[in-house]
């Protein structure tokens, strides 16, 4: 789920989709299946809005996500956290029953390569992975360029055997799978030291850490041109 720095769009623009399954792998991650409707396409590592019908008595009555899943997968797919406190939202969206509708806006996101050449830094802390499950199983086949995933979670890593399965395949591809604080600090800093201003760096996460990391490439010579975020609300 991204920051909400974005309005949602008019009800001309949502499209029927149902829920296939809910799963709870571990404390309070979930990892949720939506079938769009006939014809929904996306591109990986994008975004959706999404409501559920008949619901309105939610301070906001829909949430952002991102889609974790590649388009031939021809279902979305998604990982949360319900956090410290769960949102009356999250309680109905995961008590929800296999074939429950829910209303999906047309997808966007900023998690896009620019060119096919320059090394790709991709960060996320915790959840945040999510976006780039797509994005990475995407460019699993794709050579020439150093792709450096830096993943850090201090208890559950999500996601992570199909991560680490895309990077044993993938030569120009190398995962850092982390769990403290001074370790993701000293692995990031090493790829500021590495790559420099030749490599963009994709940051996933919550808003705070977001805001830390950015700091710590700039102060260690990253042009802002260079860096793309997109902070993820609702848990830390």
């Amino acid at each position: 789920m991204i920051s909400d720095n974005t309005q949602p769009k008019k009800e001309d623009s949502q499209e029927m989709a149902s829920i296939i399954s809910i799963e709870h792998p571990f404390g309070d991650y979930h990892i949720f299946k939506i079938k769009p409707a006939k014809g929904f396409q996306w591109k990986p590592a994008e975004n959706i809005i999404l409501r559920i019908p008949g619901q309105i008595n939610f301070e906001r009555n829909y949430r952002f996500f991102s889609i974790a899943s590649l388009p031939e997968d021809e279902f979305l797919l998604f990982g949360t956290r319900t956090g410290h406190g769960i949102s009356d939202f999250k309680k109905a969206l995961l008590s929800l029953a296999p074939g429950s509708p829910v209303m999906i806006e047309a997808p966007w996101g900023k998690f896009k390569p620019k060119n096919e050449k320059s090394p790709l830094v991709l960060y996320a802390g915790g959840v945040g992975i999510t976006p780039f499950r797509a994005l990475i199983l995407s460019l699993a086949n794709s050579h020439g360029r150093p792709i450096e995933i830096v993943y850090s979670s201090s208890d559950h890593h999500l996601f992570g055997e199909d991560i680490e399965a895309a990077a044993k395949g993938n030569p120009d591809m190398t995962l850092h799978m982390l769990s403290s604080r001074e370790e993701t600090q000293e692995t990031l800093k090493r790829m500021a030291n590495k790559y420099g201003n030749y490599a963009y760096y994709f940051l996933s996460s919550s808003p705070q850490v977001v805001k830390s990391v950015k700091q710590l490439l700039v102060e260690n010579g990253i042009f802002e041109s260079q860096i793309v975020d997109e902070a993820m609300e609702g848990y830390e």
